[in-house]
């Protein structure tokens, strides 16, 4: 018998359908020539992001989510997790060559970043995840950008993140560049 006309007859929930678009990306963390970076400043070994989405025109559907393990040298993890319909947008745009650029970005709560660099809440400002995926002949694989971005706040311009600040609001200016273990 079909588990859908089972799930009804019995009073359960239908399994929920799976993304159209699932992506998992590993890695380390790539250098951007400053003397100290970031990863290493704070204790950062490695991270995960998972991204799973679905498109509704050029955008994504309200159950699409980006989530982040970061996976500190001692041994402790950060996790951080947002979802369309609560903080997460996208850029989504079709390129020339027919494949389907989506940029991510997710805005984390200060104080839930702030566990992650062991700073106070107040010093932090407002920084986000950001995190490319192309879409191309039904698959989604990683983009260049994906990262996280510092944007220039009051509040963080005096403290140890200062040397991180994003330069301007966008996705080009990451303060932690995300290297993937899959194309090194």
């Amino acid at each position: 018998m079909n588990p859908l006309i089972l799930a009804v007859f019995f009073g359960l929930a239908a399994p929920a359908p799976a993304h159209d678009f699932e992506l998992r990306d590993t890695g380390e963390f790539m250098p951007l020539g400053q003397h100290v970076e970031f990863y290493d400043r704070f204790g950062w070994r490695s991270y995960q992001a998972d991204f799973e989405f679905d498109l509704e025109g050029l955008g994504l559907a309200r159950s699409s989510r980006l989530s982040v393990r970061i996976v500190k040298k001692d041994g402790s993890r950060w996790d951080y997790s947002c979802k369309a319909s609560r903080g997460l947008s996208a850029s989504v745009s079709k390129l020339f060559d027919g494949r389907l650029s989506v940029v991510a970005e997710c805005r984390i709560e200060p104080k839930r970043f702030a566990k992650a660099v062991d700073l106070h809440p107040e010093d932090i400002g407002t920084p986000a995840l950001v995190f490319q995926a192309f879409v191309e002949d039904g698959k989604a694989v990683p983009g260049a950008q994906r990262g996280i971005i510092l944007p220039r706040a009051a509040q963080s311009s005096a403290t140890e993140l200062t040397p991180y600040l994003a330069s301007s609001d966008d996705a080009n200016s990451l303060a932690v560049v995300f290297q993937s273990a899959s194309l090194q």
